[in-house]
C-alpha cells in the first residue's frame, strides 16, 4: 500500500468521478483508476464502484 494510492482514494471520493480526480491531482486520468485498483487487489476489496453513469 502507498501513500500515493490513499491519496488518489481520498480525492477520488471528494470529487466523486476519476477524471476530475486526476485532474486535481495533477496526472493523466488512467493514474489514480489504476492505482485504485492495485490497492482494491492488494486488499481484496473493492473500495469504487465503477460503471459508466456519474
Amino acid at each position: 500500500m502507498l501513500l500515493r494510492q490513499l491519496e488518489y482514494l481520498l480525492v477520488r471520493s471528494r470529487e466523486r468521478h476519476f477524471a476530475r480526480a486526476a485532474q486535481a491531482c495533477y496526472v493523466s486520468q488512467p493514474a489514480p483508476s489504476e492505482a485504485i485498483r492495485k490497492l482494491e487487489e492488494e486488499l481484496d476489496v473493492p473500495l469504487v464502484r465503477r460503471g459508466r453513469r456519474y
